[in-house]
């Protein structure tokens, strides 16, 4: 092991050379920069009838990750170039009916990439392998239908990309279309991809910024998103975000005839009801530097509580038979696999998040604190972060995060805790 972190770091270093000294003199147009991240970790694994003793699911309970970052770009005439690759390294160790498995990996990717062109003063059309995100939700962004995760509470792991084509159209400084076709998964592991087509109008304005998407998607499953804000004072914005779609492709518990009992079923998906989803966001900041921020989500497709309970339900029969190593072993495997894939962003309907940045708490050291409560369940998930500059080019960061309320509420059902250490140096 010893001997892959010094072959890593030693490549880190030669691409901080190539890129300091080597590549300005090659390239007028090109820009390259190194980050090298280390991450560890540890997980509480819960004890939940949705992961039995982590066969299920298999997560590890430690585990490190090296991983070499190079972003670059390049800019000739009317091209922009860019990629980012990643060498990844990677250890884990797994406890699974108490026997402890050790194991190592190593990959090579391209996460991101994009291939841009400039065809007239205001129209750029491109191909890349990128995230797109937008909008100013901290906690989930519903009017993205591209991506569930928006990025922000991650410390140094990227989110991988999907296949777009891209046609973006600048009518002036305030407004702007895009029209976005999704046209593979990319490096994003997703085993439910679909091919989407999204139009995309923003405004930008001195008062507030706002944006309309209308997406479309292979299954007939059209959407309306929206997101928008504005600065009220010095010291406070208000911003939302929204989506609206006709049926749901969620999975939900249905009772059966025999002795199998649950089935997990998309019986929402041709429905004419109308599914909202709605988040609004308030964010003060203090004279001291500091920022309080709170946001309220209405998700309109999580289970009532009915459902909840039939779900919990499901689970526990599901575990019964996935560990009674008889033929209906596989039934409960099936059915705890649609259970962890029910197709939900979150579990029940309404959230709160409260959450307070301590900027500068001690001279080069942040600290955040946040917690998201379930009202309809009152579970929660509470979570710290501190970050030290140790130095202009290395950055310290700690995590914590703890989950509430059992493994049949919003938050329980594969973690206790987690407790996060990551290092990160930018040559």
């Amino acid at each position: 092991m010893m001997k892959k972190i010094l072959i890593f770091i030693f490549i880190s270093g030669l691409l901080s050379l190539v890129s300091s000294i080597i590549v300005p003199q090659a390239f007028a147009g090109f820009e390259l920069n190194v980050k090298a991240t280390a991450l560890g970790e540890i997980n509480g694994i819960a004890g939940s009838n949705q992961n039995p003793q982590n066969r299920f699911a298999q997560l590890p309970d430690k585990g490190m990750i090296f991983t070499l970052k190079p972003d670059m770009s390049f800019v000739y005439d009317q091209w922009l170039l860019r990629a980012k690759p990643r060498l990844e390294v990677e250890y884990k160790t797994f406890k699974i009916n108490e026997t402890r498995t050790d194991t190592s990996d190593k990959k090579v990717e391209i996460i991101e990439f994009q291939i841009q062109r400039q065809l007239s003063e205001n129209l750029f059309a491109s191909y890349a392998r990128e995230n797109l995100q937008w909008g100013p939700s901290f906690l989930y962004s519903p009017s993205n239908p591209f991506f569930r995760d928006n990025g922000k509470k991650d410390m140094v792991r990227d989110l991988e990309g999907k296949g777009f084509l891209e046609l973006i159209l600048v009518h002036d400084f305030s407004w702007s279309t895009s029209f976005i076709y999704n046209t593979d998964k990319g490096a994003f592991n997703e085993s439910d991809f679909e091919k989407t087509l999204a139009l995309k109008i923003d405004y930008s304005g001195e008062q507030g910024y706002a944006a309309i998407i209308l997406s479309h998607t292979d299954h007939k499953e059209t959407r309306v998103g929206a997101f928008g804000g504005t600065t009220l004072s010095d010291a406070v914005i208000i911003y939302g975000e929204t989506s609206l779609q006709q049926g749901s492709l969620a999975l939900f518990p249905v009772a059966v005839q025999g002795p199998l009992t649950w089935e997990m079923d998309a019986v929402k998906k041709d429905e004419n009801t109308l599914y909202a989803t709605l988040l609004a966001g308030i964010g003060y900041t203090f004279e001291s530097g500091d920022t309080m921020t709170f946001e309220y989500l209405y998700y309109g497709q999580g289970y009532d509580s009915e459902e909840a309970s039939n779900f919990s339900q499901l689970k526990k029969d599901a575990s019964f038979f996935y560990s009674s190593q008889s033929a209906l072993s596989g039934y409960g495997t099936q059915l705890l696999g649609k259970a962890a894939g029910n197709q939900l962003d979150f579990f029940r309907q309404n959230y709160l998040m409260v959450q307070y940045l301590n900027d500068d708490i001690i001279d080069a050291v942040d600290l955040v604190s946040r917690i998201t409560y379930c009202l309809d369940d009152g579970s929660s998930r509470l979570y710290s972060s501190v970050s030290f500059d140790l130095n202009d080019h290395m950055e310290l960061m700690l995590s914590s995060m703890m989950n509430t309320g059992g493994p049949d509420a919003s938050f329980g059902a594969f973690l206790d805790y987690q407790i996060q250490v990551a290092v990160e140096y930018s040559f």
